[in-house]
């Protein structure tokens, strides 16, 4: 079995610095850069529009922006809210309003002095289907804390109005660690990784700890950083993947969340001394890891320049991109090298994510699911499944 992808359109040198962060809404990708800015990439162009035509900037902080998520969603009442939350280098979170219709990005104040005060680290939204259960933002801090919030939308006329963000609550580490990325299950649990290797699952209704995973890498040597980069649930919230270092290589673990189990790690083969004693799923750190919409299959993306995509079920890649710089259509956009002459003709894959069908525009989209990912050459692409037009 094979699922292969094709690449539909890109942008290189889309930032003045590298890319840290991505994110998918319906209406935009969204992304963020050292550069100080947040850049959404309108998803449904015409044939022929240029990406860089069709943006939206917003320069948020001078120290950059090393993470970003999106939220769309139509409210009961034909309220509609798109909304862009990231955190800055100097540890400010903030929030930002996207009108569509003026294409306009406005930052709103929904925080307490008290959240003010803390320094973030990731951040991410969990948009609820049930009516009862409100919508949330959770952010870490670099103690290891997860904040959340529950966020409520009125019907108000006066759209600055409409928004609060109530504070659930705090699930605060064992140990002061750094916590570095969080999700949210639609089965109500909220997991967090950490700089040790380690990832606390807990409920999110009384915000108690639940599980606690262990990185499973290379144990003994002194270069062996254990540090996860990412988790996800799976769509169903019946799965979780980790990414995290091991040594030089990047791990992904699954998990099932019921008894909180481990049910195996991604491989591919590898000619390290060290294949034995440990599972690799890329030759370099796993950035990032995205399930599609059905929770069948997981994009992840690593150090080592390629983007690859697996079949959860049988644990099994079914394919492999591999980043060049040549990809890119554009010739002076191409970036060969970074600012220390290190090559970039293979450029490290920072994020990736999945699009679901009818997002992107172009031949194709509305039947097949697509891919996008950020790369270490400043640069965005885009791909859609092969076949099935």
């Amino acid at each position: 079995m094979s699922k292969l992808f094709i690449s539909t359109t890109n942008v290189g040198r889309a930032h003045e610095a590298d890319i840290f962060g991505l994110s998918i809404s319906t209406p935009y990708t969204v992304t963020c850069s050292g550069d100080g800015w947040i850049k959404l990439w309108k998803n449904r162009l015409l044939e022929g529009d240029l990406p860089k035509n069709n943006v939206i900037s917003k320069f948020v902080h001078r120290t950059g922006v090393h993470h970003v998520d999106a939220f769309h969603s139509v409210e009961h009442g034909g309220v509609e809210l798109d909304l862009v939350a990231c955190v800055t280098f100097s540890g400010e979170l903030v929030i930002y309003s996207v009108n569509m219709k003026q294409l306009a990005v406005e930052q709103v104040d929904l925080f307490s002095s008290s959240d003010k005060q803390k320094s973030y680290w990731c951040v991410k939204w969990f948009k609820s289907s049930d009516s009862e259960i409100p919508h949330k933002l959770l952010a870490t801090d670099v103690k290891g804390s997860t904040r959340v919030w529950n966020l409520t939308v009125s019907h108000t006329e006066d759209a600055d109005s409409r928004l609060q963000l109530i504070l659930h609550g705090e699930i605060t580490a064992p140990v002061a660690n750094f916590a570095t990325s969080c999700d949210m299950s639609p089965k109500g649990l909220i997991a967090t990784g950490f700089e040790n290797g380690s990832v606390i699952v807990s409920q999110a209704d009384t915000l108690r700890p639940v599980y606690n995973f262990e990185g499973f890498g290379i144990r003994g040597t002194e270069e062996s950083g254990r540090t996860v980069r990412d988790v996800k649930f799976s769509p169903m919230g019946e799965l979780l993947a980790v990414a995290n270092d091991s040594g030089s290589y990047g791990c992904v673990t699954l998990y099932e969340t019921e008894y909180g189990e481990r049910i195996g790690n991604l491989t591919v083969p590898t000619h390290s001394s060290q294949a034995s004693i440990g599972s690799f799923a890329h030759n370099g750190w796993v950035f990032a890891v995205s399930f599609n919409s059905t929770g069948e299959f997981l994009a992840t993306c690593g150090y080592d320049s390629k983007v690859r995509v697996w079949d959860v079920k049988m644990r099994e890649r079914l394919s492999t991109l591999s980043l060049s710089a040549g990809d890119i259509e554009i010739e002076e956009d191409i970036l060969l090298e970074d600012e220390f002459g290190d090559s970039l003709k293979n450029p490290p894959v920072f994020g990736v994510s999945f699009v679901e069908k009818g997002v992107r525009g172009g031949t194709g989209s509305d039947t097949n699911e697509g891919l996008c990912c950020i790369c270490l050459d400043r640069s965005i692409r885009w791909y859609r499944e092969a076949g099935g037009i």
